[in-house]
């Protein structure tokens, strides 16, 4: 017989409550079932898929997730949103599976010096190593053959079934979006408003990696959720991913930010000039290139744009109060 209790008069649990009613794996089994049913099971179908034969026993278990992980109504039973993200986070492999893929050549060249470039997949972080040059963060220590591009975040789930290349188009794709929604001011893991400070090297010096800062740039940016514990820190030009201007640049030349085909392309574009014109307050002047084709974008201290110059064939366009992406 299925549970009596009212879904709409159960709250909803505290953190440490919720993991401890997922800490079974009765109920695991459940979430699971549910998550593979194309359509609302009734109790009776429930209760034949998932392995516990004792009815009184699955009926406790499934009153328990009743409510919150678990949706019921007269068509049967349904995973929640809660329930939902649960299955999502194990079936994405966060939770239990953790595969590495050793650096691997691809067809692809670094947009510093034209070498191929390599991929690595470690903690659910794909590192875009150069074989040539020290990259953009410089080599990983004296001994090593790769400098440090830049990294790509992607969920083990999609690491399965690719090669080297395919893992590095799907992670462009993947950390593409989370950096647009970062750039955006929304966090990408709980959808809460990021903070942003900027962070200058005042020892930064040549146009390779600086010894003080271990980055080609001396201007980054790091992003801090005001709610979930998601940090991330970059390049202050990548703050500007989402600058319509910007994105009128690279798609103007046939580049796609979130699917890029050429990692040398996209990399090009993001080799960008840096020019500080103060520090307090902070101004500077960010110009990306594509096939000759300027944009140079002047931003202020909260990072908005304040003026936008496009530079095509020898026609330049100024435009005060741009948007800020």
């Amino acid at each position: 017989m299925p549970p009596a209790s009212d879904d709409q008069e159960r709250t909803p649990p505290s953190p440490d409550t919720a993991f401890a009613t997922l800490g079974d794996e009765t109920r695991m089994e459940i979430l699971q079932t549910l998550g593979e049913a194309e359509e609302s099971l009734s109790f009776s179908e429930l209760h034949t898929r998932v392995s516990v034969r004792d009815s009184g026993r699955f009926n406790y278990h499934l009153d328990k997730l009743v409510g919150h992980f678990v949706r019921r109504s007269d068509d049967g039973y349904d995973l929640a949103r809660a329930g939902e993200r649960v299955i999502e986070a194990v079936l994405s492999g966060v939770v239990t599976d953790r595969p590495t893929v050793e650096p691997t050549r691809i067809d692809q060249s670094c947009q510093y010096c034209g070498a191929p470039i390599a991929v690595e997949y470690r903690e659910e972080r794909i590192s875009v190593l150069c074989t040539g040059c020290a990259g953009t963060y410089g080599r990983r220590d004296d001994e090593s053959e790769y400098g440090h591009i830049g990294s790509l975040y992607l969920p083990p789930a999609g690491v399965e079934n690719r090669d080297p290349a395919e893992l590095y188009s799907a992670g462009r794709t993947w950390g593409g979006l989370a950096t647009m929604a970062t750039a955006s001011g929304v966090c990408p893991r709980c959808s809460a408003p990021i903070e942003e400070s900027i962070e200058i090297c005042d020892e930064h010096e040549g146009d390779d990696v600086c010894g003080a800062c271990g980055s080609r740039y001396a201007v980054g940016v790091a992003f801090r959720c005001t709610n979930c514990i998601y940090e991330r820190s970059g390049l202050v030009g990548v703050r500007f991913l989402t600058n319509t201007d910007l994105l009128a640049l690279l798609t103007g030349h046939g580049i796609n930010p979130i699917t890029p085909e050429s990692h040398s392309r996209i990399g090009t574009a993001f080799a960008y000039d840096e020019e500080v014109l103060s520090v307090e307050p902070f101004e500077a002047r960010l110009t990306f290139t594509v096939d000759g084709d300027s944009l140079t974008l002047t931003v202020d201290d909260d990072l908005a744009v304040i003026d936008v110059t496009r530079d095509r064939n020898d026609r330049t366009q100024d435009r005060s109060n741009g948007d800020g992406g």
